[in-house]
């Protein structure tokens, strides 16, 4: 899973690229999956992490686009990780 990452493009779909893509075949709760890997994966975390703070300061040229089925909940769940930290 790591790398060279594109934080420009955010794959949700299982037995996708990153810390957003659940393993292949995949069923169940999305958020508890984002959680449970958030917490265990220091680089999973590392990578939400820096995708919630570009939604949050809105960097400026290509913005972080989410795609797959979790697109809504995972763009929710990175900016909601930044959003925590900051207080």
């Amino acid at each position: 899973m790591y790398g060279v990452i594109d934080f420009s493009l955010i794959d949700t779909m299982p037995g996708g690229q990153g810390a957003f893509a659940p393993p292949a075949g995949w069923q169940g709760d999305y958020r508890q999956f984002l959680r449970t890997r958030f917490d265990s994966d220091c680089g999973a975390r590392q990578h939400i992490a820096v995708v919630g703070r570009r939604l949050f300061i809105k960097i400026e040229g290509k913005p972080s686009e989410f795609l797959g089925p979790h697109a809504v909940e995972a763009k929710e769940f990175a900016l909601s990780v930044w959003s925590a930290r900051r207080k």
